[in-house]
């Protein structure tokens, strides 16, 4: 049986600061990507996405209402 994931569900300051540095200089950027590196559960992961996006340091690729596929903006 497969065990359930401990994953946080508020960011807390160290790991908001590493959301701020890591993500916008990464090429694919997607909630499946942020959950496995951040250990969030996938309703944060796609709060973090959308807030990065109105800050302008990520812009999207594909927008799809299943997943969004982003990357950094240059």
């Amino acid at each position: 049986m497969r065990e359930k994931a401990q994953n946080q569900v508020l960011f807390d300051q160290p790991s908001y600061d590493r959301l701020l540095a890591e993500v916008p200089k990464m090429k694919l950027i997607s909630p499946s990507v942020l959950v496995e590196r951040f250990k969030v559960n996938g309703a944060l992961a796609r709060a973090a996405i959308k807030h990065l996006a109105e800050k302008k340091l990520i812009k999207g690729v594909v927008m799809s209402s299943k997943q969004g596929v982003y990357t950094r903006a240059l």
